[in-house]
């Protein structure tokens, strides 16, 4: 198993690179259009999940799994949170830090629960492949 540090430290890269990249097409005007920041965000949901998924598949303790996998899910998530919320949200009350960090926490704890879901069928699917041949 992978120590927790290495799972957050993942995150946080995540986190910096999703920040990072969406800030730096704001700052630069390049907006593509609707259907392609769509297909971003879609394709970044994905990854996501398929990470978690890939993450939960492989560990021992699905539960313990299925937690550092919404921790793995946070760092994109909050990024991308920050990034809609903090342009909108800075004329509001000293409450607007919350936006995106609730909205970063939604959708971790969403695509983190997708994703563990996916992850545990694909283990109990290779759990079974398993026990088939191995009979």
């Amino acid at each position: 198993m992978r120590p927790r540090s290495r799972i957050v430290a993942v995150s946080a890269l995540a986190f910096v690179v999703v920040l990072g990249g969406l800030t730096a097409l704001r700052v630069w005007n390049l907006e593509p259009s609707t259907a392609a920041q769509s297909l971003v965000v879609d394709a970044g949901a994905i990854l996501v999940v398929a990470g978690v998924a890939a993450h939960v598949a492989r560990g021992e303790a699905v539960g313990t799994r299925a937690g550092e996998g919404i921790v793995l899910a946070f760092g994109p998530c909050l990024g991308f949170a920050v990034n809609l919320f903090v342009p909108v949200s800075t004329m509001e009350p000293p409450l607007w830090v919350a936006y995106p960090l609730v909205g970063g926490a939604v959708l971790a704890l969403a695509l983190g629960s997708v994703g563990a879901a996916v992850g545990y069928a694909v283990r109990v699917v290779r759990a079974r492949k398993t026990s088939n041949s191995a009979s």
